[in-house]
């Protein structure tokens, strides 16, 4: 089987409600649209592959064009079963330059692509290839308490989710008022109740004594974990919050490479990992994260991307629930059910999603 062909789409998909997710800047301004590249492949059997990754912000046709140009090189002609070679080929040609960055953003979208159309081969469900771990898997509300809604807003966009049997909320804090921060986190433990599971994400925005301090309130309220609260190069910093902590801390969605995963998965100060598909190059890579992982009895938690990550979460045991992000339900058809309480990918071959034909007529950029 040989790739014969690779396209592209690339559309701008509205968010609706704010729903920031970089807190970078003190006040920064909620992205109103999430820039989507599709790729996809065909091979000489008739097999085809559907991939895709996401940029908030400024960057996507730099993206598309990476795929068009230099990555689409490294993978035509080529066989789409062979995942862990093609990386090392992407991996080498940005070698002088870089791979992290917007070159493993855009790879990514090939990376899927590779692993829908390597499922569709075996003629099974991604997660069946992967390791078919659990029928389906717990899931947590990860756009409803984003850092542009107040508490009650927040509360109403997870309750729909909650009652259909989400084991929790993620709500993100960093705004820059830390008195505000706790009270807001305060009011959405309460509004979403004791049983529901309540992660705090920082996006590494705060100091230590902060930080360390914050772990303490979130003891007393019942978070459940404390995620990147501190910047991902304060390795010292970290070992003393892990060390220190009441809550425990979960850290790596701005990491962009392998060996920043190894590294804290290594030092045995962190017990669950987030590395992001679209970050660290596609699934090649973050299994890689993963298998270390396991290894060391850390778990993990992919960030956003529900419709590969049900398949990571079904197919692997070191993954014990899926990001719930809904910014892209009018793009692709198919994909994962919410049943009974847990998400579960679709019967179909691959990914099992296909894209909206109306999604392309309503938001693609020329």
């Amino acid at each position: 089987m040989k790739i014969v062909k690779l396209s592209t789409d690339h559309l701008r998909v509205p968010l609706g409600k704010p729903a920031r997710v970089s807190l970078t800047d003190p006040k920064p301004a909620a992205p109103d649209a999430v820039d989507v590249v599709v790729v996809h492949l065909e091979t000489d059997t008739g097999i085809r592959g559907l991939g895709f990754t996401y940029v908030l912000g400024a960057g996507a046709a730099a993206v598309r064009g990476l795929i068009d140009g230099e990555l689409s090189s490294v993978v035509m002609s080529e066989d789409p079963r062979d995942t862990d070679r093609l990386l090392a080929r992407a991996e080498s040609r940005f070698r002088a330059s870089g791979f992290a960055g917007l070159a493993a953003r855009a790879y990514c979208a090939i990376d899927v692509a590779l692993w829908d159309a390597t499922a569709k081969a075996a003629g099974v469900p991604l997660a069946k290839l992967l390791g078919g771990a659990k029928p389906g898997a717990a899931f947590v509300v990860s756009d409803a308490a984003t850092a542009a809604r107040d508490a009650a807003d927040a509360i109403k966009a997870a309750k729909p989710f909650l009652k259909q049997g989400a084991a929790g909320v993620r709500v993100e804090v960093g705004g820059g008022d830390v008195q505000a921060d706790a009270e807001r986190v305060r009011a959405i433990q309460d509004g979403v109740g004791e049983e529901a599971w309540v992660a705090c994400s920082a996006d590494g925005r705060f100091d230590l004594s902060t930080a360390l301090a914050l772990t303490h309130f979130f003891e007393d309220v019942g978070v459940d974990v404390f995620e990147d609260p501190i910047p991902a190069t304060d390795a010292i910093g970290y070992e003393k919050l892990a060390r220190l902590a009441e809550v425990p801390i979960a850290v790596g969605s701005t990491f962009d490479t392998r060996d920043a995963f190894f590294k804290v998965i290594r030092d045995g100060t962190i017990r669950t990992v987030r590395p992001d598909v679209c970050r660290l190059g596609g699934i090649t890579p973050l299994l890689k994260v993963a298998a270390v992982a396991e290894a060391y009895h850390v778990a993990v938690s992919p960030v956003r991307m529900p419709e590969v990550g049900v398949h990571l979460a079904c197919g692997l045991a070191s993954v014990p629930h899926v990001d719930c992000v809904s910014w892209l339900r009018d793009v692709f058809g198919g994909g994962a059910q919410i049943e009974g309480g847990k998400m579960k990918p679709s019967a179909e071959l691959g990914l099992g999603i296909a894209l909206d034909t109306s999604a392309i007529g309503k938001w693609q950029v020329k």
